[in-house]
């Protein structure tokens, strides 16, 4: 088992600012040290005091919280938190995934810093996921955080601040009766139910505005015009609740406010809950196409690669695997046809290249030794020079002309505070991308399809 050290540094604790729950009434007749273990000692006894626990909506992403909610059921006892997901994980050193809906006992303590911090102090995978690397050059991996500042409580609500990264979240007590399995269990029925309905157009006192809302992976992407016809986009996270969704906060576009949604599975859409004209529901985009359109067309895919030094187009096909949702193509590197996956959205009718191993191949170094190697495809930014070892970032293909199709690619959107533009070959020393790096073979930049 993994376990974080945790170094504290014991301060005076001004109760003024971290709970509204607790009295300062006599504060001077305490000493400092006093004081302080009398507010760890409440805080232990609020929330082990909750005997069916606390239901936290967890924001990793850091202060931008763009990737997505994760609904968290937590029970305090002692000195254990066990803990229940409505997403699977598999943590760095975990041999098997741990499924949505299955229990995770842990450590936890509350620390004395500048304020209370309650830490998650040895490892659990369903917290420590969304804060460990994801490979050598993720160190932060999805910015969330496993220690929180708590900056307010009540009985029924407790404010964390994450420590490291700064996402503000709420803890709120579960009702004795209410039995987590089946709380999950409708989450992620309505996550099932609305999947199909993942590209959403905003519905107003029952007229039908342009679409202006766009989610995917636990985040919708809200457009708006100005006065001077300009489009603004801004993403709001969200977590699944056993009916519905609920934003990272209320959100105000076209000058209404939202929160919370009901999912309504017989006309496969979301209402708010604050005004029952206001819908969330699919409709196909004008440009789709679909899987069908990639596999009966050659397609002239061009690009910029090994850093400008030329520009290429070369013919490439797509073949589908099985009727699944994956199309195959084969593009050049270093003068080998390389086999490499694209994921084809059936909601959107566009097509990603996500991070993936694709094959071993032998290198020949300028000292004349061959070597074997791992080749991966990474994401990158040619700009910054980053790329991304996270499976789900990618880029993600947008129509630029409609007849015949031209395709060009951006951020998938799918990774906090990328930007992503393009992709390298990448080779390491072993299929795992956490193995030793050996370096690029091949970047592509400006990548354009168009249909023949």
């Amino acid at each position: 088992m993994k376990r974080f050290s945790i170094l504290s540094i014991v301060g005076l604790l001004t109760l003024s600012l971290q709970s509204c729950f607790f009295s300062e009434d006599d504060i001077f007749e305490e000493s400092s040290n006093q004081r302080i273990e009398s507010a760890l000692s409440e805080y232990q006894t609020l929330l082990t005091g909750a005997s069916n626990g606390w239901k936290l909506e967890y924001y990793p992403g850091g202060e931008n919280h763009d990737i997505g909610g994760v609904v968290l059921l937590l029970r305090f006892e002692g000195e254990n938190v066990t803990i229940m997901s409505d997403k699977s994980v598999k943590g760095m050193d975990d041999p098997d995934s741990i499924r949505a809906g299955e229990q995770v006992t842990s450590k936890f303590s509350l620390l004395a810093d500048q304020s209370t911090v309650l830490s998650f102090s040895t490892y659990n995978s369903l917290i420590h996921y969304w804060s460990e690397p994801k490979g050598v050059l993720d160190a932060d991996g999805y910015e969330g955080d496993f220690e929180f500042v708590i900056t307010a409580a009540t009985q029924n609500d407790i404010t964390l601040k994450g420590k490291k990264h700064g996402a503000v979240m709420h803890m709120i007590r579960i009702a004795d009766n209410a039995d987590w399995n089946t709380y999950i269990s409708n989450c992620n029925l309505i996550r099932n139910e609305s999947a199909e309905y993942a590209t959403l157009v905003g519905f107003r006192n029952g007229s039908t505005v342009i679409p202006s809302a766009y989610s995917q992976e636990n985040v919708i992407t809200f457009s708006e015009t100005d006065a001077n016809g300009k489009i603004n986009k801004r993403k709001v996270s969200f977590a699944y609740t056993d009916k519905g969704i609920r934003l990272y906060a209320p959100t105000t576009v076209n000058g209404i406010t939202c929160d919370e949604f009901i999912w309504n599975n017989a006309d496969k859409s979301f209402t708010s809950t604050e005004d029952a004209n206001i819908q969330l529901k699919y409709v196909q985009p004008t440009d789709y196409i679909p899987i069908e359109f990639y596999t009966e067309h050659q397609w002239d895919l061009s690009y910029t690669y090994n850093f400008g030094r030329k520009d290429t187009t070369e013919t490439v096909t797509f073949s589908r695997v099985g009727q699944s949702d994956t199309l195959q193509t084969k593009v050049t590197c270093g003068g080998l046809q390389i086999k490499l996956n694209a994921l084809y959205n059936h909601i959107t009718g566009m097509i990603e290249f996500r991070t993936q191993y694709l094959t071993e191949v032998v290198l020949t170094l300028e000292t004349g030794e061959s070597i074997n190697s791992f080749l991966h495809l990474c994401p990158w930014n040619d700009e910054a020079g980053t790329m991304y070892l996270i499976e789900k970032a990618g880029i993600v293909s947008t129509t630029t002309q409609m007849e015949p199709r031209i395709l060009s690619f951006t951020d998938n959107g799918r990774t906090s505070g990328s930007d992503l533009n393009g992709f390298v070959f990448y080779a390491f020393k072993g299929e795992n991308r956490d193995s030793e790096k050996i370096g690029v073979l091949e970047t592509y930049n400006n990548i354009i399809l168009t249909q023949k």
